[in-house]
């Protein structure tokens, strides 16, 4: 079989891949793809296909019909019309064309390849044009005043990386002023939060992650795939329009389900546009992080998509490079910034001191699953409170189920205990305490590297084992205390409490002293932007 030309002419970006897909399956060559007839037509000039694929419905002043007459006129190609509907009017206007076939939206595999394969079996081959070199001048400045930075965080689960996102932001603008910021999230709770000037956010539809790698709409009456779709389409459309000079991507190379793929494919064909990678210190344990990634083909993503891959954490602590077996391509463009925390406290007045009973804050993150931790607290504090004599304070994180938050405060009631739902910062809260006993998320777990006395971390193990990485290199560093879930109980958190309550103040803070670990994450990575020389586009402000 000699492979073809072809050309793709689809504005909706996951038809194009889909059809791009079938087409290199059939051994043809996708020798240019466009989203506007404009584009089409420019594309054509220097590939000349022998058949264009090309859907009636494009945004801008030209349907496909146009540019597919246009195109028929100028290099004698075949085209294959895709639309979903067309009134009579429109499908004469097509049939003046004298196409060589249609596809009817939404269209399978099997459909594409003998719409293919007929309209090329009618189409004589053509050797393929001498190709003219486009000049493409480049305009490097450097990061700051005018860059248009994206933050991409999908956020289905938890609250940590919506806040170690707003964390980054906050940072890279006090460093960089005049930076305009866009981060794009699923966080229900993105509205509770103050963003600095110079950034903005857009709400993608709320997920809820019920598996491995299973999600469901948190809010709408949409199938998992429906709502997955739904968000990919308006990464896509967020990415095109907002045109960043920088994408940041949060934890996910690939978004949730892949939904951020097409995005990346946008930007790597059309822009300059510096892409980075941001991983946390702990993806999930690494068995499961290679086999996913090699699944699915993250490697070879990282390695195509990503111009940098920053890593949140200290490589003596756990190094992702190593543990994930990342190529030595994708391991040149690693670098560690360290834990990403919010700045020490300034001494108050307020905090804690004197003669006093010992304060527990419990904390369970966003509020996503890890309740029990909470019920299994509350019930030994009514049966062992009076041998411990504390006060406790309780943060059940915004993100708790009705009925769970309503079951913490009846089994609350005539405790010493105070119930908060939610916390802008949670650096107060863990300071003025004498114990913190929480899950053990990114985001919890530098609060309290960054504030705590003491800790016992009851890690979250549902999905991911993640937590539970992470609390142990903890507990082996002598940091802090650490109590698996399935080992929780009023009376095991009773003797664990007494036993932490019992050892001197002196580990986390010695830490911090000694800058055991690297605190200083967010500076560090706005002093990475700061270095970075961005191609500038062609939007500017007031357009």
């Amino acid at each position: 079989m000699i492979a073809r030309r072809l050309m793709i002419v689809e504005d909706e970006m996951l038809v194009q891949l889909h059809l791009e897909r079938v087409v290199i399956e059939m051994g043809h060559e996708v020798t240019a793809k466009a989203s506007t007839a404009r584009q089409a037509i420019e594309e054509a000039s220097q590939v000349a296909p022998e058949l264009v694929l090309m859907d009636i419905n494009l945004p801008g002043s030209r349907d496909g019909i146009s540019a597919a007459k246009e195109l028929r006129e100028r290099y004698g190609c075949a085209v294959v019309f895709a639309t979903a509907h067309a009134d009579e009017a429109t499908l004469m206007r097509a049939e003046a064309v004298a196409p060589a076939g249609y596809l009817v939206k939404p269209f399978t595999s099997t459909e594409v390849r003998a719409a293919v394969q007929m309209a090329l079996a009618r189409t004589p081959v053509k050797p393929a044009p001498r190709r003219s070199v486009r000049a493409s001048p480049k305009h490097l400045e450097p990061f700051g005043t005018g860059t248009r930075m994206l933050v991409y965080s999908h956020d289905s689960f938890g609250m940590g990386h919506l806040q170690r996102s707003l964390k980054l932001i906050r940072a890279v603008i006090k460093r960089n002023p005049g930076t305009s910021i866009l981060l794009v999230t699923g966080s229900p709770a993105v509205h509770r939060y103050e963003l600095p000037e110079g950034a903005d956010y857009v709400k993608l539809p709320s997920v809820r992650k019920i598996g491995p790698e299973a999600y469901t709409s948190r809010s709408l009456a949409m199938s998992g795939e429906g709502v997955r779709n739904l968000r990919s389409n308006l990464l896509l459309h967020i990415v095109r329009d907002y045109d960043p000079n920088v994408v940041l991507v949060d934890h996910s190379p690939a978004g949730m389900q892949g939904e951020f793929v097409p995005a990346l494919h946008w930007l790597s064909e059309r822009t300059g546009c510096r892409r980075i990678l941001g991983l946390r210190d702990v993806t999930d344990d690494a068995a499961n992080v290679r086999e996913l990634w090699s699944k699915q083909g993250i490697y070879d993503l990282m390695q195509r998509h990503y111009d940098d891959i920053i890593v949140y954490g200290d490589r003596d602590f756990y190094d992702p490079v190593l543990e994930y077996r990342l190529q030595a391509a994708i391991g040149k463009k690693v670098q560690y910034v360290g834990f990403v925390c919010e700045a020490a406290l300034a001494p108050s007045e307020d905090l804690r001191v004197g003669a006093r009973k010992p304060r527990v804050a419990v904390s369970i993150g966003g509020g996503d699953g890890a309740v029990s931790m909470i019920f299994d607290y509350l019930e030994m504090i009514r049966r062992f409170g009076a041998q411990l004599d504390i006060e406790t304070e309780i943060l059940t994180g915004p993100l708790i189920a009705a009925d769970d938050l309503r079951q913490v405060r009846e089994r609350a009631e005539g405790l010493p205990v105070v119930i908060h739902e939610f916390m802008a910062s949670t650096s107060r809260f863990f300071a003025e305490a004498d114990l913190v006993v929480c899950t053990a998320g990114y985001n919890t777990v530098t609060q309290l590297l960054r504030h705590a006395k003491r800790a016992l971390l009851i890690p979250r193990v549902l999905h991911r084992r993640e937590q539970l990485v992470r609390s142990r290199r903890l507990e082996a560093l002598g940091l802090v205390r650490c109590l698996h879930p399935t080992d929780c109980s009023p009376g095991r958190l009773f003797s664990e409490i007494r036993a932490a309550l019992a050892e001197p103040v002196h580990r986390l803070a010695e830490a911090r002293q000694q800058e055991l670990l690297p605190l200083d994450g967010a500076e560090r990575f706005a002093e990475f932007c700061s270095g970075l020389m961005v191609e500038t586009s062609s939007k500017t402000v007031g357009e």
